[in-house]
């Protein structure tokens, strides 16, 4: 292998990318539940997001992929968008994912380089799988969660914490590994 090739390589794979930081994101959403005195489940995330500011706009949005955006933060008007079509308990978690990207990446909203990802999109992007745990650790933070996972079904849990099934299983998993 010629040594112009390995350098190809290296420009095809950028080496740029950082790994997401769930540990911070965790912290973040930890600081902020204590400096709001929340303890006791469910988090209203909308009263948080304005308690720092910020204001949360329920809206139907409009275009073909309108289906798949659950919503955005809009950092100059400071205001979170979320789709008023979609399920309750998947807008409380869509409120807390972008109140996360606020929280934790208030540089890269401010760039061109942010932009409203589709929910097929996000996975690998380390922006979004640190909102997303940020999300997860203010909904559901393992210090209420574990008052209540031994003795509640995945459905009791969904209604305690206000979120969706499909979120209480990603985070029993996470947390517990079932």
């Amino acid at each position: 292998m010629s040594m112009s090739t390995a350098v190809s390589v290296a420009n095809i794979w950028p080496s740029t990318k950082r790994r997401a930081d769930v540990k911070l994101a965790e912290e973040a959403a930890l600081r902020l539940l204590a400096e709001y005195d929340v303890v006791n489940p469910p988090v209203n995330p909308v009263q948080i997001a304005r308690r720092t500011g910020v204001e949360v706009t329920f809206v139907s949005f409009e275009g073909e992929d309108a289906k798949d955006i659950s919503g955005f933060y809009d950092y100059e008007e400071r205001k979170i968008f979320v789709n008023r079509d979609e399920p309750a308990l998947r807008q409380t978690f869509t409120v807390a994912h972008e109140l996360g990207h606020k929280i934790l990446h208030p540089d890269w909203v401010a760039t061109d380089d942010y932009k409203v990802y589709r929910r097929n999109n996000q996975a690998l992007d380390e922006h979004e799988v640190e909102a997303n745990a940020f999300a997860a650790n203010l909904l559901m933070p393992r210090f209420m969660m574990d008052q209540f996972y031994e003795n509640l079904s995945v459905a009791d849990l969904s209604q305690i914490f206000a979120v969706s099934v499909p979120a209480v299983r990603t985070r029993l998993q996470y947390l517990y590994g079932f």
